[in-house]
């Protein structure tokens, strides 16, 4: 399986903010406040010095516009950080399980799916169309979001409804190893496969061995596909948002 730090760095490349800053073992992230990973912190190594380095976040990311938050997860350093963090008033949010699994053992426990779904390498109108009906925040942020979607190398299916979209999802194609995203299935035809068939359709067209997820904890719909198709928990993380 994957050490929790190169988990880390995986998703990050996954899922790429548009403006990264070194600083001193921290990856500093913002992306006009659209999405909280790609505006946050990934502390992979230990500052010289903590309390420089959070007032240098806090007074960026205030520059931005966006409230300071970090992801914290097992590799976190320095260590502590979390702790540092709830004390100086960040809040706890969206618990997260990182899964993974081998390709060919979840393609072994899935059927062939009963629906056509479309593959490429960009997302349509119709693909982005779904995602933001699902997923969207409600305001105009959604050319922003597209660009994180494009910024990286993935594949995109789709369960087409006309021009429209039934179901989607987003495989990050990372190194040796591919990440899903934004499995998103229209609420008139759930409980009818087409996550299934979309993931199907997604690791059938890879060519890696490995494949990686990011569950909320307290999605036990996901987790329980993820669970039969066999995908192991193998790192977690939360994010600390400033109050």
């Amino acid at each position: 399986m994957i050490a929790e730090a190169r988990m880390d760095a995986l998703m990050n490349q996954g899922w790429p903010a548009a403006h990264s800053t070194e600083l001193d073992g921290w990856l500093v992230r913002h992306n006009a406040g659209v999405t909280l990973r790609a505006n946050s912190v990934l502390p992979a190594s230990a500052p010289f010095d903590l309390g420089r380095a959070l007032e240098y976040v806090e007074n960026l990311y205030v520059a931005h516009d966006i409230r300071p938050s970090f992801q914290i997860s097992p590799a976190v350093q320095p260590s502590d950080l979390d702790a540092h963090l709830a004390a100086r008033g960040y809040e706890l949010r969206n618990p997260t399980l990182v899964q993974c699994a081998a390709i060919s053992d979840v393609l072994a426990k899935l059927p062939a799916p009963p629906f056509e779904v479309d593959i490429s390498t960009t997302p349509s109108t119709g693909w982005t169309d779904r995602w933001w009906s699902v997923d969207g925040r409600g305001d105009d942020s959604r050319p922003i979001a597209e660009q994180i979607l494009v910024r990286g190398k993935a594949l995109y299916a789709m369960v087409p409804d006309g021009a429209q979209a039934k179901a989607i999802g987003r495989l990050a194609l990372v190194d040796d190893t591919a990440g899903l995203y934004c499995l998103a299935v229209d609420e008139r035809f759930r409980r009818q496969g087409l996550a299934s068939a979309v993931i199907h359709g997604l690791l059938q067209a890879a060519t890696t061995k490995w494949v990686w997820l990011s569950v909320l904890e307290d999605n036990a719909p996901a987790r329980a596909l993820y669970d039969r198709l066999g995908f192991q928990t193998v790192s977690r993380y939360h994010y600390r948002v400033k109050a």
